[in-house]
């Protein structure tokens, strides 16, 4: 009997174990590619704080001073260069959907995080479907 619990316990170690990792794994694998709407309000807050006296309130910008962010050819093809304009601020000539704007863009003064929530509220709004941006990508970006 003595040996017949231990072989049962090693069995029942070895059972418990692995359908533990399995667990984990799948908690891994399973990734929510929606925003939460509590992350969309947050960036829609700070788009209406930081970003809405230039770029307007549904996106539209003013045409030949600041780049409209609704439906731009510009943000959809050069996210992680915009994040660096918005982040770091600059003055490099950019063209949005075949108009030239030479403005300066000033840094935000957001943190890593206020940018998630706000790019990922811009990317995600006005018609736009862009996708979405994590904290390590805002943090990889340099200046």
């Amino acid at each position: 009997m003595n040996k017949l619990n231990v072989i049962f316990l090693i069995v029942a170690i070895f059972v418990i174990s692995c359908g533990e990792s399995k667990k984990k794994t799948s908690k891994k694998e399973v990734v929510s590619t929606k925003i939460l709407m509590n992350d969309m309000e947050k960036g829609a807050q700070l788009y209406r704080s930081k970003c809405m006296n230039c770029h307007m309130t549904k996106g539209g910008g003013i045409e030949k001073v600041f780049p409209p962010l609704a439906n731009s050819d510009y943000l959809k093809k050069n996210t992680e260069d915009a994040m660096k304009m918005v982040k770091f601020g600059s003055n490099k000539p950019i063209k949005v959907n075949g108009i030239k704007y030479n403005g300066l863009m000033p840094a935000s003064g957001l943190t890593d995080k206020e940018l998630v929530v706000v790019f990922n509220y811009i990317l995600n709004s006005w018609g736009n479907d862009y996708g979405q941006v994590s904290l390590e990508q805002v943090e990889a970006v340099k200046r």
